[in-house]
């Protein structure tokens, strides 16, 4: 069986937690704030869930992490004691309209949320990074659990204010997310890489770790 020995041709970061969203102290202005990085999906989550007369920690909140953010929140509201509250509330059990309620307030205030400027700032390091690579010849892909709309109004904060450019992107919107392989395959199709053992996949989550093992990708966890 024949074996890649070649360079590494094709590099797909995660965005919150990764590329930016880092770890900062943010109680001063969300009082739940757990210190972690990747916050933009939580306060989100956590608004939509207060609205809906459910309180959970960020700790459960963060549980289905590194998900497209429709089957976040359906993680969410299938946790026994989102489920129970819930039923208390409105004295039934959710449905799949409510999921769908729910996702539709989640998503403005995501857009919203997301190019706040505490949220948008890089991590330390990345525009460093991503100079390196394309100095050495990689492209440099993104890719995301976030809806279409929020992901391409971050990745338009960070090109126009921090100058950082990705040479292909896709999200979990558009492509089959995590933790299957596909958004991985879709940022190699766009940048035309192959063998995927030239591949390396970065991510801060579970699912996003699987989705470059899942691909057969290198995959680097944070």
């Amino acid at each position: 069986m024949a074996r890649y020995n070649g360079k590494i041709k094709l590099c797909v970061l995660d965005t919150a937690g990764v590329t930016c969203d880092g770890p900062q102290d943010l109680r001063h202005i969300y009082p739940g704030d757990d210190l972690k990085g990747c916050k933009a999906p939580v306060i989100p989550f956590d608004e939509v869930l207060r609205k809906h007369g459910i309180t959970v920690d960020w700790a459960t909140i963060r549980k289905p992490m590194g998900l497209f953010k429709r089957t976040h929140l359906q993680r969410l509201l299938e946790d026994e004691n989102v489920r129970t509250q819930f039923k208390k509330e409105y004295g039934r059990d959710w449905t799949e309209k409510d999921l769908d309620q729910m996702f539709k307030e989640y998503q403005p205030i995501l857009n919203n949320v997301i190019v706040r400027d505490e949220l948008a700032r890089p991590i330390e390091g990345t525009h460093e990074c991503i100079q390196k690579l394309h100095e050495a010849g990689i492209i440099v892909g993104c890719d995301t659990g976030y809806t279409t709309a929020a992901s391409t109004a971050l990745r338009k904060v960070l090109k126009e204010k921090y100058g950082i450019i990705f040479d292909v992107t896709t999200d979990s919107e558009s492509v089959k997310g995590r933790p299957s392989p596909f958004m991985v395959f879709d940022c190699m199709d766009k940048a035309n890489v192959f063998p995927v053992e030239a591949v390396v996949k970065v991510d801060d989550t579970a699912a996003g770790i699987w989705e470059g093992r899942n691909a057969g990708a290198w995959t680097v966890a944070l």
